[in-house]
């Protein structure tokens, strides 16, 4: 059994799509699925799939719709017993191992990523990423959406994906993908223009890509469009992303996309604003001379005067 809602609701049992039938028993099906294999009170169902409202006397009751949906999802055992949509003493449960799951299989291929980074494999972590990305196929159980029991675990999965983006951008601009990589992160500020995770994913990758102009341009854009929200301005993070844009300080700035800066490739976008502006420290014992035009005295005045120098 392998049942997909990162969109609408699909089923497929042993390779063949089936229909779950009508609308309430899509509705049953995600809510059962969306407990993760743990027994639902008869109670709790009229509660969810009526939104607080009785069934009227002339529609089918909990226990029809379930009848209805097993029908569908497996066929009777020789026992005459159930096993993936089953009677418990607390309630119905559905029985769907976790390979089954679509929601399952995007959080490991996204994990499965971040480990892919963290070891510079840039080709695996963007065939990974991109596997999972093309698992959505529309909002989070689409045929339920206006459902409050699916609310939560939507938000959950949406935040998740929306966090994708970053090693996907990641894999891209390693990859050698920069435009691409580009066009990742602008699609997410696009998508939410106030969601600062996508503006400072964006700046990341226009520095590491070595557009320093454009960079700084895309910062004052959205200081100015948070300037326009009542109450809004750049948080932290994305002025201590600022800052370390004006100075060419790059700490963090791969660890942020989770990838490690010893492993990021020579000769590489990233590679050259890694090292851009770090200077190799002078030899021990020597000093450097000062430059042409300046005079020592300056601090002896200075000194002298009572004034302190610097």
């Amino acid at each position: 059994m392998r049942v997909s809602v990162l969109g609408p609701l699909f089923v497929h049992r042993d390779g063949t799509a089936v229909d779950p039938g009508r609308h309430r028993q899509r509705l049953l099906l995600i809510r059962l699925l969306l407990a993760g294999g743990h027994a639902v009170a008869p109670e709790a169902l009229c509660e969810d799939l009526w939104q607080g409202r009785s069934p009227a006397p002339a529609m089918p009751s909990p226990h029809a719709h379930v009848s209805e949906l097993r029908a569908v999802l497996e066929r009777r055992r020789g026992s005459g017993r159930f096993g993936t949509l089953v009677t418990e003493p607390a309630g119905y449960a559905l029985r769907v191992p976790p390979e089954g799951r679509d929601t399952v299989r995007f959080a490991e291929a996204f994990a499965q990523v971040r480990r892919e980074l963290a070891d510079s494999r840039a080709a695996a972590a963007l065939r990974s990423v991109e596997r999972a990305r093309g698992m959505w196929r529309g909002a989070v159980s689409a045929d339920a959406a206006d459902h409050p029991f699916v609310r939560p675990e939507a938000a959950r999965l949406e935040d998740l994906r929306q966090s994708s983006a970053e090693p996907h951008a990641a894999a891209l601009l390693l990859d050698g993908q920069v435009p691409r990589a580009v066009a990742a992160a602008e699609r997410l500020t696009a998508r939410d223009p106030l969601r600062g995770t996508g503006w400072a994913l964006l700046l990341r990758v226009l520095y590491l890509a070595g557009r320093l102009p454009e960079t700084l341009r895309r910062y004052e854009e959205v200081r100015r469009l948070l300037a326009g929200a009542p109450g809004l301005d750049p948080g932290p993070r994305l002025r201590a992303l600022h800052d370390g844009v004006l100075r060419h300080d790059l700490h963090g700035f791969l660890t942020a996309l989770g990838v490690p800066d010893r492993f990021v490739p020579e000769g590489t976008a990233a590679r050259t604003a890694l090292f851009r502006g770090r200077r190799r420290p002078s030899p021990p014992g020597r000093r450097r001379p000062p430059a042409r035009g300046t005079h020592r005295c300056g601090d002896a005045h200075a000194r002298g005067s009572g004034v302190r120098a610097g």
